[in-house]
């Protein structure tokens, strides 16, 4: 009996430690989950933004006064009647259940142009536990792969594979509207020109192609590669439903899948609206920038004579160069003067053209066009865009990073050309007869890097004079490419280059200032951060 009581007591002591123990927890218990479910409901503040962005692609262009998570003293200049005084609105996690959670956010687009994304601050609330979370929310561009094409045959407005003109409207005749892709009707008996992958090219990053890719040989797809041809679906997979070609491509470990298509824009021409708002510099005509490591740039561009540039871009008299401050987080545009003819020996500036050069006889490269021609050493966020061609006339590099490292600091360039970027070649005529049959390169060839997200709005990526002259080596791009047809940069080991194209991996969370992004793509979180709750 003594040690049956014995065993009662020590049970109830026991009992009453455990009860006692669950007493003072419980508080710190109710709060943790008030914690937890506060940033749940911060979420879903950020999932209700986004999905009202994809229902409507300009949600962000207004405050909806019908949207209770929008109601309070920041929602800005609005028609709802909303001030400073006006009490922050709460939206229920979960309809009539306020115990589940509510949410509120506002929304600051001051960087919609400059990013291409709202900064959404999303506040959650559980009980009396707040917790705040701010998203950038951006549709994304070309710059979250390394490589896109359009179309993978060649740019029908290539004299060189076309001296006629393309063939038919497969082709591009005609414009990308009546194109077609090889998966949907582009065939080998339509004349187009198909462009091909080849041994000795490494891509680097996400790849992505709206087309089907033509792979002769072994080319390094580090990161795998997508298509938006169909037969790509087909299982069991092969990587032969996702391509073309006899060429067995290393995927290393990767695989090639399907994706939808995305849809480059064409709208060059807002930069010419964003100069208004003085976000940048304006050139005219045929202009020479070069970068230096000191974070300006000297600029040749004797149409700009007389003509508002913007603000710090400097003023210009005839041929003298002016070196300025790069426009930092802004942009450089260059558009066409009113009338165009071929460039003489060092008419663009800098000594461009160089003596002999052949290239300028093509008409898109004739003086008086909106070409800007550049290189150096970037110091600064900006992006150069043309109303024509961008010509890259040397390396492009980034401060701090040495030609082949991988990019790292805060400068980041970006190339937007309303026809194509193209690197520079300069190639003189050797033979003696009169029509020319025999070409070598004035410069020396050598490696080329360029530290850039290109983007090409209606053309491609290519290098001037590709067929003619010996081979130049490697074309190193560290960055980003997005052309709507394939450019061609060399033919194998004769000329013109191989590539190796490796993705900046700090695109994934900044593009350069006002690059262009997707026209059809979903709107979602891009970067996530706690920061100091907004609302108690």
């Amino acid at each position: 009996m003594v040690m049956v009581m014995g065993v009662i007591i020590v049970m109830s002591l026991l009992l009453a430690a455990t009860f006692a123990y669950a007493l003072a927890v419980e508080p710190q218990a109710r709060r943790d989950q008030d914690w937890n479910g506060a940033l749940a409901a911060a979420q879903a503040g950020v999932d209700d933004y986004v999905a009202k962005l994809n229902a409507n692609d300009n949600y962000w262009n207004s405050v909806d006064c019908t949207n209770v998570a929008l109601r309070g003293p920041a929602a800005g200049q609005n028609s709802c009647g909303w001030t400073a005084s006006t009490a922050v609105g709460w939206q229920n996690v979960s309809a009539n259940n306020a115990s589940a959670g509510k949410f509120h956010y506002d929304m600051d687009t001051s960087v919609i142009y400059s990013q291409g994304a709202v900064r959404l601050s999303s506040t959650g609330k559980v009980g009396s536990t707040t917790r705040t979370i701010q998203v950038l929310v951006t549709r994304g561009g070309s710059t979250d792969f390394l490589y896109y094409t359009d179309f993978e045959d060649a740019d029908p407005s290539n004299t060189v594979v076309y001296p006629s003109g393309a063939p038919n409207d497969d082709c591009g005749k005609s414009g990308p509207t009546l194109a077609k892709y090889w998966w949907n009707g582009r065939t080998s008996t339509d004349g187009c020109t198909e462009i091909q992958f080849v041994t000795g090219d490494t891509l680097d990053g996400d790849v992505h192609f709206n087309d089907t890719p033509l792979i002769n040989g072994t080319t390094q797809f580090l990161q795998g590669f997508e298509t938006s041809a169909p037969s790509c679906k087909t299982t069991p997979y092969s990587v032969s439903n996702c391509k073309r070609g006899s060429g067995t491509p290393n995927l290393n470990g990767s695989k090639a899948t399907y994706a939808d298509p995305l849809s480059l824009p064409d709208n060059a021409g807002a930069f010419a609206t964003y100069i208004n708002q003085g976000l940048g510099c304006q050139y005219t005509g045929d202009t020479r920038i070069k970068f230096n490591s000191d974070g300006t740039m000297t600029v040749w561009s004797t149409k700009s004579a007389g003509t508002s540039t913007g603000s710090g871009c400097g003023t210009f008299t005839g041929s003298t160069p002016v070196t300025v401050n790069v426009p930092d987080g802004q942009f450089v545009y260059v558009k066409n003067w009113t009338s165009q003819s071929k460039c003489t020996t060092g008419q663009v500036g800098d000594g461009l053209p160089v003596a002999n050069d052949i290239n300028v006889d093509v008409p898109t490269f004739y003086c008086g066009n909106g070409n800007v021609y550049v290189e150096g050493t970037v110091k600064g966020r900006v992006t150069v865009v043309a109303q024509n061609n961008i010509v890259i006339t040397g390396n492009l590099l980034l401060d701090g990073v040495a030609a082949g490292a991988t990019p790292a600091g805060t400068s980041v360039a970006g190339l937007v050309a309303g026809n194509s970027v193209v690197v520079g070649h300069p190639v003189k005529c050797t033979s003696t007869s009169s029509t020319c049959s025999s070409w070598a390169n004035i410069n020396t060839g050598t490696n080329r890097y360029i530290y850039a997200s290109i983007q090409t709005l209606q053309r491609s990526f290519w290098v001037q004079s590709y067929d003619k002259g010996a081979q130049l080596g490697t074309l190193n791009v560290y960055g980003s490419i997005a052309q709507k047809w394939r450019g061609i940069v060399g033919t194998g080991t004769s000329t013109g280059y191989l590539k190796n194209y490796r993705y900046d991996s700090r695109l994934r969370f900044q593009a350069p200032p006002y690059f262009p992004q997707w026209t059809n793509a979903v709107w979602s979180g891009r970067t996530t951060g706690e920061i100091k709750p907004a609302y108690t």
